[in-house]
């Protein structure tokens, strides 16, 4: 989620239930920042394109386990340059045996400490992301579940890049 930062730097929050007196917990992990001068990169849409589909073989095959990073290519064929900072897209979780979150980001981890999609059992979910783009024009993607052995597909379109 890309938001606009309020005055004195605040952003707000609000829960809204079916019935009034309910409550929640609210996490907001911050992953970058866009700055108002021309130092900063461009953005180029692209007509969305499909660069990791587990259930498919596209790129990776198989599904992901829990806790176990895996990387792919996001730059080439598909329009996104060698030298792309960033790219925004769509993450796409389904077939999940379990409840937990996707990390998406430029570097492979197992143990993610922040989350790009969080998502129940049985229901597909996307989100729209921006991240930055890792070595070689990779990115890399983490299924957390709170159990070992569960397993998800994952889906990734691509549908811009930012350049110096």
């Amino acid at each position: 989620m890309t938001v606009a930062v309020g005055p004195g730097g605040t952003l707000s929050a609000t829960y809204v239930a079916p019935t009034s007196g309910k409550t929640t917990q609210v996490i907001f992990d911050v992953t970058g920042y866009f700055t108002p001068d021309t130092s900063g990169a461009r953005y180029v849409p692209l007509t969305p394109s499909r660069v990791l589909d587990t259930r498919s073989g596209t790129e990776l095959s198989g599904p992901f386990a829990s806790h176990v990073a895996r990387t792919f290519g996001v730059t080439g064929p598909d329009g996104v340059p060698s030298n792309a900072t960033a790219v925004t897209g769509n993450l796409t979780v389904t077939a999940q045996t379990s409840l937990g979150y996707l990390y998406l980001g430029p570097i492979a981890t197992n143990n993610p400490t922040s989350s790009t999609l969080n998502f129940p059992v049985g229901d597909d979910r996307a989100n729209g992301v921006t991240v930055a783009v890792g070595p070689g024009g990779t990115l890399s993607a983490t299924y957390v579940a709170p159990t070992s052995g569960k397993t998800t597909q994952v889906i990734f379109d691509v549908t811009g890049y930012f350049t110096p």
